[in-house]
């Protein structure tokens, strides 16, 4: 047996013993490396290669498909960096490698990596191979090899004893009676619980729907981002009945059936249930968690805390204020204890530490004083050089955005277009802003951009101006598009956020760009916010946005005379749109926004005059006499022209007269909205509105 042979026996039956997961480096050339890794694969079963070109008879999956392996386990995963460095895709199959498994990267010599392997995210990269948890073999062109030291000899590992149920931690045994618990127990007391890769924490879900169907005939619904999510809930309910899952996503037994609904459907159709679960719930926009949490009385939430595409940690953060004002007997469950691995395994501390999957913000001890904090625009070779700087950056992005991925950390280090502006107190990061600098397209390709011809990567203030409002020179002109902002929870409500932007503001002015802008999820919470510093809607996206459940608002801020020209014919349009669109597209738009944007809309609009005989059939109206279908005409201009004055905008009742006058919902759609008895009540309703609005008028 070769020493490199005896070397990978040696170390696969360690890893095995101990279930334990190693990173096994090889820095070669490339068919020398990809033999290494084939002799290392044959002490495995299940072997799996990330790489578009891997070897014949080798089960592999593109970076593209890497997400449909998800769900599924391996032994054993090489991941071909000598075809580039797919971040998601590695650090989404790395989580289905079994302990005891390996995961081996090939790694070019230092002669053969191309410039990309110059940038600043890359050379941390490969600083992160040096690490102790790393084991890397090294071999030249010129047939020297160099074998690293092999893990220290551990002792058997046997804690995979099952407890009741199959359970086979305490952590999730614990987990099983929590989730049976919110049916048998109180109703309103959803549970939620939290983990990361690997706890068991879907098979727990699997455990306790399979337990609760054999007791006694029960319904169980499932819903998740996408259908593959709630494999793993599907298999171990089957194995309670000793039955395999098939691909139906549906378990009927005993009169007790589980099925898989989308979240979209479950909130359009309310079927009935006797246990909803929510699985990988922070990919589930805020909103609709909210509908789930109000239409079902037992409710389970699950999610993974950090993870490859995108952290539950904002999540479990944001979700706390809503489960205790909706329903304050909630509960939590945590889990920590790894399942599929053994605790402490190396693979996974690695995986961690370089991308930071686990960062949190800066741990403040003493409040933050707003007058102390100090305000500066940082470079990536800043973040580079401070470690603790990067993870506490990193961290703040994470608690605020729960959809912060590993890419957007190379983004962070590598793209030459971002600027990064931070707020500091004794050097800690209490807030930051990321923009991106953009435009400065030739007026023949923003013209054709404009015309929908061209779609170059990126750009997306500058293309959506041109492409969506027909504005090419807005394209041609230089812009700064904020990518992200984010304060610590410590140093909310204090402005410094709005001083960031102030900020952002001046550099940019000082740089000369012609106008910034953003999209956001439209909220309540956040269209004051950039009302305030100056940004002024131009675009709603008729779609809701996946991740947020919300309208994305595209607000600008013009700077320079040059791009003042086409913003008053951006706001002109945008009122002329959203007015026409708030009877159709815009229909169920909540009134929080729908409100604040009607009425800055009406603002830029001249309405016609109302009738002088509109005001004695309004107070017929108000008196009983006339119908809503009569005066229809009459009730729109009459309420436009309240709202333009403002002496509608804050009365008691606003939010169903909008509903029903100006978004023209249905009957049907005010009664569910509104808790109406039927059309009787809910029309007598818009009578004593107007009644009680015309008597109260100022003379």
């Amino acid at each position: 047996m070769s020493e490199l042979s005896r070397f990978i026996s040696d170390l696969v039956s360690r890893a095995k013993q101990s279930r334990h997961r190693y990173l096994l480096c090889i820095e070669s050339e490339h068919s020398w490396g990809i033999n290494t890794a084939l002799l290392a694969q044959a002490h495995y079963s299940d072997g799996l290669w990330l790489s578009d070109k891997a070897p014949p008879n080798v089960l592999s999956v593109s970076a593209k498909k890497a997400q449909a392996w998800l769900g599924q386990d391996c032994d054993f995963l090489t991941v071909d960096l000598h075809q580039g460095l797919a971040l998601e895709a590695m650090a989404a199959l790395a989580g289905t490698i079994r302990g005891g498994g390996l995961m081996v990267m090939l790694l070019p010599g230092p002669k053969d990596r191309s410039s990309d392997w110059q940038s600043p995210f890359m050379e941390r990269f490969l600083s992160q191979l040096s690490s102790h948890r790393v084991l890397k073999i090294e071999s030249g062109r010129d047939g020297k090899m160099c074998l690293p030291l092999l893990p220290e000899e551990p002792p058997a590992i046997n804690d995979m004893t099952e407890r009741c149920y199959g359970c086979l931690s305490d952590e999730q045994l614990n987990a099983v009676e929590a989730i049976r618990r919110v049916v048998t127990g109180h109703r309103r007391r959803p549970l939620v619980i939290t983990a990361d890769r690997g706890r068991g924490k879907s098979s727990a879900l699997g455990i306790a729907a399979g337990i609760l169907m054999k007791e006694k005939p029960r319904k169980i619904l499932v819903t998740a981002p996408r259908q593959r999510n709630a494999e793993t809930v599907f298999q171990h309910a089957a194995n309670v009945f000793g039955l395999a899952a098939d691909s139906s996503y549906q378990l009927q037994r005993d009169g007790s059936q589980l099925c898989f609904i989308a979240p979209d459907t479950l909130l359009a159709e309310r079927p009935s249930a006797d246990l909803l679960i929510v699985d990988e719930a922070a990919a589930i926009p805020a909103p609709l968690l909210q509908k789930m949490l109000s239409s079902y009385s037992r409710v389970v939430f699950a999610s993974t805390i950090h993870g490859y595409e995108g952290t539950g940690r904002g999540f479990a953060i944001k979700f706390t204020s809503v489960l205790d004002a909706m329903t304050p007997q909630w509960r939590a469950c945590s889990m920590t204890s790894p399942i599929r691995w053994a605790a402490g395994d190396p693979l996974e501390r690695w995986l961690f530490e370089t991308l930071l999957l686990d960062a949190e913000p800066a741990c403040i001890a003493e409040p933050v004083s707003a007058a102390d904090v100090q305000y500066q625009r940082i470079s990536p070779l800043w973040l580079a050089e401070r470690p603790d700087s990067l993870s506490q950056l990193f961290g703040l992005l994470v608690n605020a955005h729960y959809q912060t991925s590993p890419s957007d950390l190379k983004q962070l280090l590598d793209d030459p277009d971002l600027a990064i502006f931070v707020a500091l107190q004794d050097e800690l990061i209490v807030g930051c802003v990321l923009l991106s600098c953009e435009g400065g397209f030739s007026a023949e390709l923003a013209q054709a951009i404009c015309l929908g011809q061209r779609r170059p990567r990126g750009h997306l203030l500058a293309q959506s101006v041109a492409a969506h409002l027909g504005l090419a020179e807005a394209a041609s002109q230089h812009c700064g598009r904020i990518l992200r902002i984010a304060v610590h929870d410590s140093a909310r409500k204090m402005g410094i956020g709005s001083a960031l932007l102030a900020q952002v503001q001046d550099w940019a002015v000082n740089k000369q760009l012609d106008f910034l802008g953003t999209s956001f999820a439209a909220s309540s919470e956040l269209l004051p916010f950039w009302h305030s510093a100056g940004y002024v809607p131009i675009r709603l996206g008729i779609v809701k946005d996946g991740a947020s459940g919300c309208h994305s608002l595209l607000s600008v801020l013009p700077l320079s005379d040059a791009s003042r020209s086409w913003f008053e014919t951006a706001t002109c349009s945008f009122s002329l749109s959203f007015l026409a669109q708030a009877c159709e597209q815009f229909r169920l738009l909540d009134k929080a926004v729908f409100l604040p944007l009607y009425s800055q809309c009406l603002a830029q609009t001249q309405l016609p005059q109302l009738p002088s005989t509109a005001q004695r059939q309004l107070m017929h109206f108000s008196q009983g006499g006339l119908g809503y279908d009569l005066l229809v005409g009459q009730l729109s201009l009459w309420l436009q022209h309240g709202l333009q004055s403002g002496e509608l905008t804050a009365q008691n009742g606003i939010d169903v007269m909008l509903a029903k006058v100006i978004q023209r919902q249905s009957w049907a759609e005010l009664q569910e909205q509104f808790g109406f008895t039927g059309r009787k009540q809910a029309e007598q309703f818009l009578r004593h509105f107007v009644g009680h609005a015309l008597q109260n008028r100022p003379h």
